[in-house]
């Protein structure tokens, strides 16, 4: 069970009669379609938009995810320049920053208490090769910690230096989603909760067997999205302590409640909550054949542990410390790692965030209301905007290529431990998946 969902409670949304002719009709509660309307309101606030989601509002990874607001975007400025220039680029990242302040200026104005505090991100070296790549790879607006510097903001055993970045905020995902659905709903917003809605090739939307009526549809179902190949779901794994005693927090650090990660290749990302717990998560769970998806892969005991293993490893002052949440869910992942805005034709689609979307899917939301609205504004012209990626492979070929980066990743961690220099496996694989 998730830590964020214990500490929230989940409203019931009272909707009107969706048999009536709508506005827009938007596919899956999460942030994208929460952000959608919100921005769209914010132009016109006489729409009327109806939100449906098969499970409860943020039930999807809004919801469970690890809650980094930060500045990341999944693709590199050096894939971006292969098609967007320089300006293009700087735009990008400048309103991946403005988001950040502009969602914590929303959550004070709605009093949302999700914790939302702005500490910025940490990323620790813990071996030689990991420190050369920080050294780098660091961009513009992020700082070079010494090992001395970086213990005055974390204790993280065997630390070699760091990289803060001072954009990055950390928040209860499903206390902000829930907030945001809620004021949603005090603007007009109808959100259907338990609905199963499909859209079918015409692009119409039907519910129960009964036809939705909509000026405009928008799928923002993101990992959920089922039977393509322009994504796959990637599983994520998060664990929790207890509340940590001030002896131990003044131990571990974190003062300002920086977001933290190890610089490993293998994803990993952790923050210290409002209420003094560590919460941390990481990749590496395998990816399912035919891009299935099922909650059960959710609760995979081995990556928990491996996650519970990782934390007494970088703060060995928590031996005697109990975990007692532990969750998981899925990312989607584009064959070229690059997110996607899409409209054509009464039409959009959405999603595509690697796990970078607290921030970014806030942002695509603004694009994609812009685009609905016909403004042309920068975030409705912004990289991510009518992208297409290409396809991933058929199965075998997929499965076997997504776990085999998967295990490869992890040896590559493993030959930067032993070498103190950045990994020679990661410098071949990487070309080869799209990043």
């Amino acid at each position: 069970m998730s830590l964020w969902w214990d500490l929230v409670p989940r409203p019931k949304f009272s909707p009107d009669d969706i048999d009536q002719e709508w506005d827009v009709v938007i596919v899956g509660a999460g942030f994208s379609g929460l952000w959608t309307a919100h921005h769209l309101l914010i132009s016109q606030p006489e729409l009327k938009i109806a939100i449906l989601d098969k499970g409860h509002a943020g039930s999807g990874a809004s919801g469970r995810n690890g809650g980094w607001v930060s500045d990341l975007y999944p693709v590199s400025d050096e894939g971006l320049t292969k098609d967007f220039s320089a300006t293009q680029i700087e735009s990008l990242h400048h309103e991946l920053r403005i988001s950040i302040d502009e969602i914590g200026h929303f959550a004070q104005r709605e009093k949302i208490e999700c914790g939302f505090q702005k500490g910025g991100a940490i990323v620790v070296a813990r071996n030689g090769g990991q420190l050369a790549r920080l050294r780098n790879e660091s961009s513009h607006g992020e700082v070079l910690l010494n090992e001395l510097e970086t213990r005055e903001k974390i204790s993280m055993s065997g630390t070699y230096g760091s990289v803060f970045n001072p954009d990055c905020a950390v928040v209860n995902p499903a206390a902000l989603v829930i907030g945001l659905a809620k004021a949603l709903e005090n603007r007009g917003v109808s959100i259907f909760e338990n609905h199963l809605a499909t859209i079918a090739s015409d692009r119409s939307v039907h519910v129960n067997g009964r036809l939705v009526k909509a000026g405009f549809v928008v799928r923002a179902t993101e990992a959920y999205t089922e039977r393509t190949r322009g994504q796959i779901p990637i599983y994520s794994l998060i664990v929790a302590t207890e509340p940590l005693s001030d002896s131990l927090l003044t131990e571990i650090g974190l003062r300002d409640r920086e977001a933290f990660a190890e610089a490993s290749h293998l994803v990993t990302y952790a923050q210290r909550t409002a209420d003094n717990r560590l919460v941390i998560g990481g990749r590496g769970a395998p990816y399912s054949w035919g891009s299935r998806r099922k909650d059960s892969f959710e609760s995979r005991t081995k990556d928990h542990d491996r996650l519970r293993a990782m934390a007494k490893k970088w703060f060995p002052v928590l031996a005697h410390t109990k975990f007692t949440h532990s969750w998981g869910g899925a990312v989607a992942v584009t064959r070229d790692w690059s997110p996607y805005v899409r409209i054509e034709n009464g039409y959009g689609e959405m999603g595509g965030y690697v796990g970078d979307g607290v921030t970014l899917s806030y942002l695509a939301a603004h694009s994609m209301a812009d685009r609905i609205l016909k403004k042309n504004s920068t975030r409705a012209n912004l990289p991510y905007v009518q992208w297409k990626s290409r396809r991933w492979e058929t199965e075998p070929f997929r499965w076997l290529s997504v776990n085999g980066a998967i295990q490869l990743t992890k040896i590559a961690d493993r030959e930067e431990d032993l070498t103190n220099r950045p990994s020679v496996i990661m410098r071949t694989l990487n070309p080869l998946l799209g990043r």
